[in-house]
């Protein structure tokens, strides 16, 4: 599973690259303009935490699911909990579940939402776009608006719990 996302990570940052050195190219001489190119889609997973008595939590957004509606735990992987990675740069991600991009924001009390989104067909806004890293089995995000990790709450976890944001990373498991 992780050679997946590993390679699909690799084939984003080669095309990221040949993407920007085109646009480079291409905008040598015209006026500056500071706009990025358009998410590329590539690929999804079910993110999801392991409790210590073993059983996965995953990263899903409600049934009936909207803009402001807040991301909590789900028993299932299904369409729910499916998100789609739309690469800003190697580094940083818009995951969408749906249509909807999964936020931070300051005026939430760290609850992560989700929220429309001109991606792909842009970048979003900076409480969209999640910084990754990876350590071992596992990604962590850190959200480019707030400069929190995605998260479950210290009592981790139960089903329905709502996903936060914190100044301490969790690890997620990633399952296609």
């Amino acid at each position: 599973m992780k050679r997946r996302l590993i390679s699909m990570l690799a084939a984003m940052v080669l095309a990221a690259g040949t993407l920007f050195a085109t646009a480079g190219a291409a905008s040598a001489g015209a006026s500056a303009v500071h706009h990025r190119a358009d998410c590329t889609l590539d690929g999804s997973a079910h993110l999801h935490v392991t409790a210590n008595n073993g059983v996965n939590y995953f990263l899903g957004t409600p049934n009936r699911t909207g803009p402001g509606k807040v991301v909590r735990l789900k028993p299932t992987a299904n369409s729910t909990t499916n998100w789609t990675f739309c690469f800003v740069s190697s580094s940083e991600v818009i995951l969408l579940n749906r249509g909807l991009a999964l936020a931070s924001t300051q005026d939430t009390g760290g609850l992560v939402t989700v929220a429309t989104t001109s991606a792909p067909g842009g970048n979003g806004f900076a409480s969209q776009r999640w910084f990754f890293t990876f350590s071992g089995n596992f990604v962590f995000l850190q959200n480019e608006n707030t400069d929190l990790w995605l998260r479950v709450r210290n009592n981790c976890c139960s089903f329905g719990q709502t996903v936060t944001t914190g100044a301490s990373p969790r690890g997620w498991d990633d399952s296609f």
